[in-house]
């Protein structure tokens, strides 16, 4: 099999995974805001540049980010594994919180080409595989992003791409930390999140996704 049809494979059969985790992650937010409409809560509403979005002000982080209003960035959080409303909880272990900080999407590289036109430069040739079906490579020593490690979904990581700290070696005590960006709707999500969840990193773009979406309907 030629290399440019194994791609095209190994591309379809991500993307054919990717929605089916999108409609999964869709019919948990829709869970999440019946449950809110029972309880009778009202929704936020707030102004991100030209973009306004309404949501369940159970997410935020803050007051500010519960009352809405004109804001420069909204942060919200979720708790793992159901993504509830996490907002301003301090009791979970962090590795069970997902930290969303969401702006009007602006002009810069959009994540779904950062991998060929930023990353790449900067990255070790060496590869491993990660259980979730991720490809993983270090960014080389003196590259801005030296002290981390590139995930993304393979061929070109075009689905999802996800910078992590490496670990340090002596451990230091300090976690070690993922990042990822979304952009969808007009709006960018810079999201941050332990290295544990990417094993359910489906999942987790879909649900970020269809929250964004849901936010600007």
């Amino acid at each position: 099999m030629g290399t440019r049809m194994a791609a095209r494979m190994i591309a379809t059969v991500a993307a054919l995974g990717f929605a089916a985790a999108m409609a999964a992650g869709g019919w948990t937010l829709y869970q999440a805001f019946k449950g809110d409409r029972a309880r009778g809560s009202g929704m936020a509403t707030a102004q991100l540049g030209e973009v306004r979005v309404r949501y369940d002000p159970a997410y935020g982080r803050s007051t500010e980010d519960r009352d809405g209003g004109r804001l420069d960035r909204l942060d919200i959080a979720m708790r793992l594994p159901g993504f509830e409303p996490a907002g301003a909880d301090t009791k979970s272990k962090p590795e069970n919180l997902v930290f969303i900080r969401i702006e009007a999407a602006d002009g810069s590289l959009a994540p779904e080409e950062r991998m060929d036109k930023l990353y790449v430069r900067f990255l070790e040739p060496e590869q491993w595989t990660h259980p979730a079906g991720l490809v993983m490579r270090r960014f080389e020593p003196g590259s801005p992003y030296e002290r981390e490690e590139l995930y993304f979904a393979p061929p070109e990581g075009r689905l999802f791409t996800a910078r992590c700290t490496r670990p340090a070696q002596p451990p230091d005590g300090i976690p070690e930390t993922c990042i990822s960006d979304i952009r969808t709707s007009g709006l960018d999500a810079h999201i941050r999140f332990a290295p544990d969840a990417l094993l359910d990193w489906e999942r987790l773009v879909g649900v970020v996704r269809a929250l964004l979406e849901r936010m600007t309907r």
